[in-house]
């Protein structure tokens, strides 16, 4: 039998250093994923910046798949336009129009898509009288249809309703896109709405154009650049604060017009102005000389 002191067996002690180890197992295995989180994402940043090996990460697309595809108009006839122009719909069917004005811009809806503009035909002969006009038409999503379809039936829409007021043949369409209207879908949807417009409208032979301001546009069709022209709504303000706008980008393009708006008389009125660097491209923006 052994002789001396008894031994004596302390189980929590182990339980503790058993706990112990396996702490220090965890924090060890936390330590080597985060040393490869960081490798790996250096050997992205080296197959960016040095030619290696690339990991693609997955980006949504700014267009629905089968969106239809906008073109870029070509370049028109050199045409001059300076000075102020004010664009009109519905609500100045009370008030007098400016009889004195570079150009006239009018909108064919009644401030939402599928309505009209009931001074349309009288309005858009005012801006025919200036020499150099376009029209508008406002722009939505409803989000309970194909967004495709739907772009497409409220393209051909403002066409019907452009023809019922006994006109055609104005060259030059803006799409109204401003958060005022109803957007129900995602950005993609939304972009993908507009890109059909524009579509069935160049389709019908005119040229189109872009009406927003950059935030809204981001906010409504996030980073979709159609690269059409931009006419930029500032809101109210002044002549010289609106054209420092025209340095601004948004939708792929610079922008070709400035809107502010202000009072002339005791009325206010939406004022506008071609950018000094399209001023020679009138032509691109507004139907001149016809």
């Amino acid at each position: 039998m052994p002789t001396g002191p008894v031994p004596i067996i302390r189980p929590r002690r182990q339980r503790r250093d058993r706990r112990g180890r396996l702490l220090r197992t965890l924090l060890a295995l936390g330590a080597v994923a985060l040393v490869a989180a960081v490798g790996i994402g250096l050997a992205v940043r080296a197959g960016t910046d040095a030619g290696g090996i690339v990991i693609p990460l997955p980006t949504e697309q700014p267009l629905l798949p089968g969106a239809p595809t906008v073109t870029t108009a070509p370049s028109a006839a050199p045409a001059t336009v300076s000075g102020t122009g004010y664009d009109v719909s519905y609500p100045q069917c009370r008030s007098t129009i400016p009889g004195k004005a570079a150009f006239g811009i009018v909108g064919v809806n009644g401030g939402a898509p599928l309505t009209s503009n009931r001074c349309f035909a009288e309005q858009i002969a005012w801006a025919q009288r200036t020499g150099a006009y376009a029209v508008y038409i406002n722009t939505s999503n409803s989000g309970v249809t194909d967004p495709v379809a739907y772009g497409r039936r409220l393209a051909e829409d403002a066409i019907r309703r452009e023809r019922a007021a006994g006109v055609s043949g104005i060259g030059v369409w803006w799409l109204d896109v401003e958060l005022t209207n109803t957007w129900r879908g995602t950005q993609q949807e939304n972009a993908t709405v507009l890109a059909s417009m524009a579509a069935r409208l160049q389709e019908a032979g005119v040229r189109v154009g872009i009406y927003s301001s950059p935030q809204q546009w981001q906010e409504i069709a996030g980073d979709w650049e159609p690269g059409l022209p931009v006419w930029n709504a500032t809101g109210p303000g002044t002549r010289a604060a609106a054209l420092k706008a025209c340095s601004e980008t948004f939708a792929g393009s610079t922008t070709a017009i400035v809107q502010w708006v202000a009072k002339e008389g005791a009325r206010l009125l939406d004022h506008n102005e071609v950018c000094p660097a399209w001023r020679d491209r009138g032509g691109e923006i507004l139907d001149v000389g016809r």
